[in-house]
């Protein structure tokens, strides 16, 4: 067992089903937890934190046990050093926000080096708030503080339940880099639960999915995100990574190189040899037999179609190679038969929508 892991073997009853868990995960980079609603990842998330005292087994935290049933112990979520983000921020309202920083900053453990007060408050652009009182924050204003206070209380573990799901889009727009910032910047372990593929293919470098209970898949967010549709196939999405060649400010475009193929990508500046990411919708991605050049599209991936799966929705997802990584592509039933894809086959792709974000190739990824 490595000394930087965390060790969950939990059992733990539920009205629908039995939520049994028993993985080793590394604590590098961001591991995200998805699954339908109802499939237990709230529930494996607060038995991490110690707040399930019904669960039965072991969570071993680098190499300190904070549960183990057999032997009767169980240490309270108050002294695990866990971090935990919640939907709605749940700050003290009769505190103002420095009141509320002041308070976690307090009850931080000085076994555990707390990160500086003014670099928190710098990283998450709240210093024009912390006079504020709770009732005046917006959403996005009171999540800020949330994440800003659980970092001060040095947690060991951060773990963040839905953290953007009441949002609104501008607001989660904000809060992305922050969230990715945390894990990059601070050096914390995050685990996050989440239902929106498109932020899991920017917030996590490792994937949980979870199904009634059980682990269905695991592994690379990358490779798990465009392999396994834990709904259906109208949420399939593709992960590329490339690194940037050039960037042309006068049409805000970025070349990226992918598997040894160049793409135009419309985007925020990027200095030339920095490694991406790209969010694929697979309905954003379509497909030619021959490459067209006279489009309103930018130029297109060659890829060679590697499987065909109808659903009942007179749908085909149409799963494709770029060389080492997978694009899929959702079209309609007659749209395949009428080019006759086969599996071998190559088509040329054009991608109409991606969302692009950076991040540290050999390190846990960084969002800007």
């Amino acid at each position: 067992m490595s000394d930087q892991s965390i060790v969950l073997d939990i059992k733990l009853s539920r009205d629908r089903f039995n939520l049994v868990i028993k993985e080793t995960l590394p604590l590098t980079g961001t591991w995200a937890i998805m699954g339908a609603s109802g499939c237990g990842k709230t529930s494996l998330l607060r038995a991490v934190a110690g707040l399930e005292p019904s669960s039965q087994g072991k969570v071993i935290y680098k190499s300190t046990h904070w549960q183990d049933s057999s032997a009767g112990l169980h240490i309270p979520p108050e002294k695990r050093g866990i971090g935990y983000i919640f939907q709605d921020a749940r700050l003290f309202p009769h505190l103002n926000v420095m009141e509320n920083l002041a308070f976690a900053r307090k009850r931080a453990k000085a076994s555990r080096k707390a990160p500086a007060f003014h670099d928190v408050i710098e990283r998450l652009g709240i210093s024009h708030l912390l006079e504020r009182s709770i009732g005046t924050l917006s959403g996005g204003e009171k999540q800020r503080i949330a994440i800003a206070r659980a970092l001060l209380n040095a947690p060991a573990l951060l773990l963040m339940d839905e953290p953007l799901a009441s949002l609104d889009w501008s607001a989660k727009a904000d809060i992305l880099p922050l969230l990715r910032d945390v894990q990059t910047h601070f050096h914390i372990p995050v685990i996050i639960v989440s239902h929106t593929p498109q932020e899991v293919a920017q917030l996590a470098d490792h994937l949980l999915i979870l199904n009634e209970g059980k682990v269905v898949a695991k592994g690379s967010c990358r490779q798990i995100l465009s392999q396994y549709h834990y709904g259906t196939t109208q949420h399939a999405l593709s992960v590329l990574e490339g690194e940037v060649v050039v960037y042309d400010k006068n049409h805000a475009m970025a070349l990226i190189r992918i598997d040894q193929q160049t793409l135009p990508v419309c985007c925020s500046p990027y200095p030339p040899g920095q490694p991406v990411r790209l969010a694929v919708p697979a309905g954003e991605v379509c497909l030619f037999l021959e490459e067209v050049k006279a489009c309103s599209m930018d130029k297109p991936l060659l890829a060679r179609v590697t499987h065909l799966q109808c659903s009942g929705t007179h749908q085909a997802l149409i799963t494709l190679t770029t060389g080492r990584q997978t694009l899929q592509a959702l079209i309609s039933r007659q749209a395949k038969n009428r080019l006759a894809l086969k599996p071998g086959q190559s088509v040329f792709a054009h991608i109409r929508q991606a969302e692009i974000f950076s991040y540290e190739a050999d390190a846990p990824h960084r969002l800007c």
